[in-house]
């Protein structure tokens, strides 16, 4: 069995491996894991160490990497038997990968995990407990903490089921679901899905957002995921076209105000970016770092001006 496959690296072992406890129920309903990667050679490992301390009987794992050219692949066939499925070929990013993914799973229940995050002991056998339990939820909420590489806590989010009402969610900038430790049925997955391949940075609010305008969301108070903020991370790398996008999910759904309130974050990010500019000495080695942040100025600015001008256009279409 593959519970006992040693790391590649030891540093991927993860601390409470060596009093692991795995609990068992193999009548369960079915789930399906897709983790899309790219490059994650990083973090996989101990992505893929989390799993093995749940019970993954009728449990399929969808393995879609996007073409790595790092160790991914070398870490992949170290747990290939972990995998019912196993696809590397170039897509079209996160989301291509994510719906690829679920194109080909079996599972009553999905899921995606991140190879950037972790799936906390046991949950798994909880979660599909809960399903099993409550056969009208289409939709299964958790608690989560996002933490450093190190797993040390920033934050815990502990939901509620009145923190998962679709005009709560809708608020998204202030009000988000934590994504690892989200699960859904295929029959919602089918309504609110396929994800938008076209956008890269709010897929799962969109997708969760439509989600709760069709589904009652229950709430399980389970700590279910850490969710791992790393300077690679898509959302820290490129913040402002993570919170353009999202101002524009939010406009889909009607929440026109929301995103107006989300985009008042890039204004902010502009006024940060203009302080900087401000506060550098007008000396000639410091010419290529004035650029930098010039540009970045340049950039915010844009976004700004052209979500205001997408967000001003759905208000006089929605008054007309």
């Amino acid at each position: 069995m593959y519970y006992d496959i040693e790391p590649l690296d030891e540093a991927s072992r993860l601390p409470w491996e060596d009093e692991r406890v795995i609990l068992s129920d193999k009548q369960l309903p079915s789930v399906s894991i897709v983790i899309p990667v790219f490059n994650s050679g990083q973090f996989l490992e101990k992505t893929l160490r989390s799993l093995l301390c749940n019970d993954l009987s009728n449990v399929e794992i969808i393995m879609q990497d996007g073409g790595s050219t790092d160790n991914t692949h070398a870490i992949i066939h170290r747990y290939k038997k972990m995998f019912a499925q196993i696809y590397s070929q170039k897509d079209d990013g996160q989301s291509d990968a994510i719906n690829k993914g679920y194109e080909k799973a079996t599972g009553n229940i999905l899921y995606w995990l991140n190879g950037d995050d972790i799936l906390l002991p046991n949950t798994l056998i909880k979660v599909r407990k809960y399903f099993d339990q409550n056969p009208t939820c289409e939709v299964l909420v958790g608690d989560a903490y996002m933490t450093e590489i190190d797993f040390k806590p920033i934050n815990h989010f502990l939901f509620s089921e009145k923190k998962l009402k679709f005009d709560y969610l809708l608020d998204y900038a202030k009000n988000h679901l934590i994504q690892p430790s989200v699960f859904f049925t295929r029959k919602a997955w089918d309504r609110a899905g396929p994800l938008d391949v076209n956008d890269h940075y709010a897929m799962d609010a969109d997708l969760f957002i439509g989600m709760a305008k069709i589904f009652e969301f229950h709430h399980i108070q389970l700590d279910i995921a850490y969710s791992v903020y790393h300077e690679a991370c898509k959302t820290r790398g490129a913040r402002a076209e993570s919170i353009s996008a999202l101002a524009l999910v939010q406009a889909k759904y009607g929440g026109v105000n929301q995103a107006k309130n989300t985009l008042s974050i890039l204004s902010q990010l502009y006024n940060d970016a203009q302080s900087k500019l401000d506060q550098l000495p007008g000396h000639e080695s410091l010419v290529i770092k004035y650029e930098a942040v010039k540009a970045e100025l340049d950039q915010i600015k844009k976004l700004v001006e052209n979500k205001q001008k997408t967000l001003i256009n759905k208000d006089i279409e929605e008054t007309t």
